[in-house]
């Protein structure tokens, strides 16, 4: 359980923090946007503030609990970052270093032109990639679900980064490898797979997989315990299930947390 302090006692007013959870309620759970929701504010590390409302499974009627695992999808990317960075701290590569000094394949990456996978016209990169231009997107790389190129096509046809059974990061460099950039590195932002192949330098270079790194140095030293990127039997039960909004605005189920499939 949570050591829960008054806000007064660190500095803030417990009127204004009300307003928080109110807010939550009247605009989002209450109208049925989003099934529940959990609001915490701290201070000077303590907890001085803890809103939980709504259900965190709507077809089973399970209420959200302060407790509940949920999801973060990309904000796994701050993390991944921070735990490259502590790489960094100790002087095992700079930020300006060319990815390809750890990613030997993908020396020589081309940029699209014109054509479509397989028969894509590329030109050379006007510099090389750098470990910087993956924590910035400015990389050159993309996302299956941009919609706003061939090269983004060509990731949806090869699946890239989606998941499959045995596929691995090494499985997405490889495929990376072969594929042209939108843009050369540095030229302009775009989001896109470079924190998953953040994700594999900090394996190359710390000799660790991803999991295990980022358990050891970031999750266990800060006791997070219900963080990782698998969830064990003993804790599905407090899995949220996942849910989007479809073209009517409805809210409908797209992952459930008692028989998820990823």
């Amino acid at each position: 359980m949570l050591d829960i302090v008054t806000p007064e006692s660190v500095g803030l007013d417990s009127g204004q923090l009300a307003r928080v959870g109110e807010h939550l309620a009247k605009c989002y759970v209450q109208p049925g946007k989003i099934p529940g929701s959990i609001a915490l504010v701290a201070r000077r590390g303590q907890v001085c503030y803890l809103d939980v409302q709504g259900l965190r499974d709507v077809e089973r009627g399970t209420a959200m609990t302060a407790d509940s695992i949920l999801r973060i999808y990309s904000m796994s990317k701050p993390v991944t970052t921070l735990a490259l960075m502590t790489l960094l701290e100790r002087g095992l590569f700079s930020l300006d270093d060319r990815v390809d000094r750890f990613i030997p394949a993908w020396k020589g990456l081309r940029v699209r032109k014109g054509g479509s996978y397989p028969m894509f016209d590329t030109v050379p990169c006007r510099r090389p990639m750098t470990i910087r231009d993956l924590m910035m997107h400015t990389s050159g790389l993309t996302y299956d679900f941009m919609h706003a190129s061939n090269v983004d096509a060509a990731y949806r046809k090869l699946r890239l980064g989606r998941l499959q059974e045995d596929y691995t990061l090494q499985d997405m460099i490889d495929q990376l490898a072969q594929l042209p950039l939108e843009f050369s590195p540095g030229e302009r932002w775009n989001y896109s797979v470079a924190t998953d192949v953040l994700g594999y330098l900090i394996e190359v270079i710390s000799g660790q997989s991803l999991p295990d790194y980022m358990h050891s140095v970031i999750f266990e030293p800060l006791g997070m315990v219900d963080t990782a990127f698998q969830i064990s039997a003993d804790k599905v039960s407090r899995f949220a299930s996942c849910y989007e909004r479809n073209l009517q605005k409805q809210v409908v189920l797209s992952d459930d947390g008692q028989d998820s499939q990823f």
